[in-house]
């Protein structure tokens, strides 16, 4: 999540800050894109910090080139600038998957797009591939209707089960919390469709219970309807 921020610097198009990161909305060489600036942190040991920050650089970059190679579309990096530690990758144009889910549109509508979403995430976890902010404030939805997934600063490669398991409960509790009375079918339509793409679905979403089931203190036969494990 980034917070937006006027800027007072004329050349600049708007800065968003994030925990972690300056977004920058910019012209590169012709191309609208977003750069997006690890800045130091003060509180941390200056030669600690910088390896910090190049690492995370690396790694986000990675994550989406090798996501992209898979067919998931993420932003096009146009330059790696580890010394800045900054990326600068293409400026996605479309409409945040959240803002779509509060639209008037038929819930049949939205249950096919989450369950591309699904097939999505599945191909990335089929790839030990972690999101590590899988909301619907980092999936966006161009005007073909197609998926694109950004902000894979909090990412990893992991094969780890319980890794892949709160990706997917992350956007579970999103689903609940944001659009709580059409959770229940999104979940279901996500399920669906993270089943066509992911061999060992059902270990990560039988994880996933276990995980939900220790966070919420309750007994996971409480919450084994909410999945589908009968696939």
């Amino acid at each position: 999540m980034h917070k937006r921020i006027k800027t007072d610097d004329s050349n600049s198009k708007a800065e968003e800050w994030g925990a972690e990161a300056i977004l920058v909305k910019d012209n590169w060489l012709g191309f609208n894109v977003i750069k997006k600036i690890r800045k130091p942190k003060k509180y941390r040991i200056p030669q600690i910090d910088q390896e910090l920050r190049n690492s995370r650089t690396i790694s986000e970059s990675r994550l989406i080139i090798e996501a992209k190679k898979l067919g998931v579309r993420t932003p096009y990096i146009y330059e790696i600038d580890i010394p800045n530690t900054t990326i600068i990758m293409e400026e996605i144009e479309g409409e945040l998957f959240k803002k779509i889910l509060k639209q008037q549109i038929a819930i049949k509508e939205k249950q096919e797009l989450v369950y591309k979403i699904g097939q999505q995430v599945g191909k990335l976890h089929s790839n030990d591939i972690i999101h590590g902010d899988l909301t619907t404030s980092n999936i966006v939805s161009d005007t073909k209707k197609k998926i694109i997934f950004i902000d894979f600063g909090l990412g990893k490669f992991s094969s780890a089960v319980e890794d892949k398991a709160v990706d997917i409960l992350l956007l579970k509790k999103c689903f609940i919390s944001t659009h709580t009375e059409i959770s229940k079918e999104l979940f279901e339509s996500f399920q669906k469709g993270y089943y066509i793409t992911m061999k060992n679905a059902k270990s990560v979403l039988k994880r996933a219970v276990k995980v939900e089931a220790r966070g919420r203190h309750l007994k996971e036969e409480a919450l084994v309807n909410e999945y589908l494990l009968s696939e």
